[in-house]
């Protein structure tokens, strides 16, 4: 195996005159030098795919990959770079998304309409890649009907998600490797979707490409991205080896994919005694040179600009915006802290100067049964003022003024809510020879426990002990097309999968050990992992043992796919209170 490193750019716009590598590719130990010149013109995402592996004659951040190099250990990789010489030509970078959207700013994707992933029709706006809108109702007449109107603007900074475990991958891809195929270990959450990105890259079929499991760390939003998988393809493929690439946290802070930057502006018309009429908002996000790492081209928390309140006439508009700063991803849910922060903050400070409770100003505005939300959607079973009661009063902020409340304590209210993520998984349930059950997935673990919840409800199905079930994780080719985490959709989506798969596998043990408990099936139950029926009692192994093969001529086994689909009921919550409800 060898061993990869990056040359970044060091400025944030410059076009590349030219790159010599000479000197790298003539040191003992170098088996790899690339360039962009030595790559295709492809480019990558997860939904906006507008990222080169390596920079294709201009460079839009600090921290973008000029060149790689292949070696034997990473001193004499280190080395390598500094042999490389690269003459770049400065061009005027912009960094503040309003600027950028300007028409005298420089568009920093010339090419930006033919880019695949691209939200249509085009925004129209120098820069903005995705323009989005909701609303209802009629925001002016909202406005002319209220006493009072309120606007302020929110600003909200990047933030990095700050795991422990860095990004690392390791790729072993012959000069051939187009006709066999690719085997891959990298901490990526979303295995599938990593490898469809990556064929569509690689111009190879989704079938020749592997990814085997592995420990991915902490992720809070941040291992969805494809990071330096593509490029270290093309080291293995023209090293001919395996090669490992691992981000160090300079690397990680320069070129990872943090949370989105934003500008929201929010305007509120109100009534003297506190009811809301009226909101438009406006946000601005700061995508960085690149949107290739986000999970949607556009971010989806900005529709909820309005918050959970009943408001009969809303406008939300929603840009998202090139700069030449580090390109963004996101860190646990895309846009919804951020946007969250600016709603609950304008509600504070509205109450403050309309002399009202903030409590009692959320709870007279908050959504109830029956209210379509302030974009226009419907729930049911909408639970957002009894979540509120609940956490005022575990917080003790409905509590009569005049009560002694603890020295050094302040109290602060947000809400919001959350519909569950969706998606696909697949689970297999088979049993050893000691009759425990054997959990196999292409799901791995981002640190949550998920696989521990999977697990107890195997166990809870079959009546066990969570000890007696083990996860096995399989590679992307020994199972169906799985979702991976994301979402908070997990426990959901892929426990439906692991339940389905444990019920199928109990319905055949129930079926085999009928005529050897000398039962009707329907009389046959499971207790404490024992098949038992009319006083008399099996343990799994035994039933596995003596019945042989399923009577469909299958082995004991349970197998179920889920694709849930977006439910209908929606989720309050109280930021670090009350849980949801």
């Amino acid at each position: 195996m060898l061993w990869g490193k990056i040359l970044r750019s060091p400025y944030p716009y410059a076009r590349i005159v030219s790159i010599d590598t000479a000197q790298a590719k003539a040191l003992p130990g170098v088996h790899a030098v690339v360039t962009g010149e030595d790559l295709p013109e492809t480019r990558i995402g997860r939904r906006m795919v507008d990222m080169p592996v390596l920079a294709q004659g201009v460079v839009r951040f600090v921290g973008e990959k000029v060149a790689a190099v292949a070696a034997a250990d990473p001193d004499i990789a280190s080395e390598a770079l500094l042999l490389i010489d690269v003459e770049y030509e400065e061009l005027t970078p912009v960094f503040d998304a309003e600027e950028a959207m300007a028409p005298g700013a420089p568009a920093l994707h010339p090419d930006m309409e033919s880019y695949q992933g691209l939200p249509q029709p085009p925004s129209g706006i120098n820069n903005a890649f995705a323009h989005i809108t909701w609303g209802k109702g009629d925001v002016e007449q909202g406005f002319q009907e209220s006493d009072l109107v309120f606007e302020h603007t929110f600003n909200a900074q990047l933030m990095h998600q700050a795991y422990i475990e860095p990004h690392a991958c390791v790729v072993s891809a012959s000069p051939s490797a187009g006709l066999g195929q690719v085997q891959i270990w990298a901490n990526n959450k979303d295995p599938y979707m990593l490898r469809d990105q990556l064929a569509a890259c690689w111009s190879i079929p989704a079938e020749s490409i592997v990814l085997n499991p592995t420990t991915i760390g902490g992720d809070f939003g941040g291992k969805g991205s494809f990071m330096d998988v593509p490029l270290c393809y093309y080291l293995s493929k023209h090293s001919g080896r395996p090669v490992k690439m691992v981000m160090d946290y300079i690397q990680e802070l320069m070129a990872g994919n943090p949370r989105h930057p934003a500008v929201m502006t929010i305007k509120t018309g109100v009534m003297k005694d506190g009811t809301i009429k009226a909101r438009q908002a406006r946000a601005v996000f700061d995508s960085g040179a690149y949107g290739a790492f986000k999970p949607s081209v556009y971010l989806r928390g900005a529709d909820h600009l309005c918050g959970v309140y009943n408001i009969p006439h809303a406008k939300i508009d929603s840009y998202t915006v090139y700069t030449n700063n580090v390109p963004r991803g996101h860190m646990r849910s895309l846009a919804k802290p951020q946007v969250v922060f600016a709603v609950e903050s304008h509600m504070d400070m509205i109450a403050h100067e309309l002399g009202l409770d903030a409590y009692e100003f959320r709870l007279k505005n908050v959504m109830r049964e029956g209210d379509a939300s302030p974009i226009g959607r419907h729930w049911q079973q909408i639970k957002a003022s009894e979540t509120l009661v609940a956490a005022a009063k575990a917080a003790g902020i409905d509590q009569p003024a005049n009560q002694p409340k603890p020295a050094d304590t302040g109290w602060g209210l947000a809400m919001t809510d959350l519909v569950q993520g969706t998606g696909t998984f697949a689970a297999k349930i088979g049993l050893n020879e000691e009759g425990h059950p054997q959990l196999h997935m292409a799901f791995w673990d981002t640190g949550t426990g998920s696989h521990t919840v999977l697990r107890q409800m195997v166990a809870e199905e079959l009546t066990l002990d969570t000890s007696d079930v083990q996860i096995v994780l399989e590679n992307t080719s020994g199972m169906p097309y799985s979702s991976g985490s994301g979402g908070s959709r997990v426990t959901y989506t892929a426990g439906q999968a692991v339940v389905g798969a444990a019920r199928e596998l109990r319905g055949k043990l129930i079926e085999a050990s009928s005529p050897l408990l000398d039962a009707p099936e329907e009389q046959v139950s499971m207790v404490a992992g024992r098949l038992v029926a009319l006083g008399r009692s099996l343990r799994i192994a035994e039933v596995i043992s003596q019945s042989g093969p399923s009577p469909e001529g299958g082995e004991l086994t349970g197998e179920t796919s889920v694709t849930s689909e977006t439910p209908e009921l929606t989720s309050f919550c109280t930021p670090g209170g009350a849980g949801p409800r």
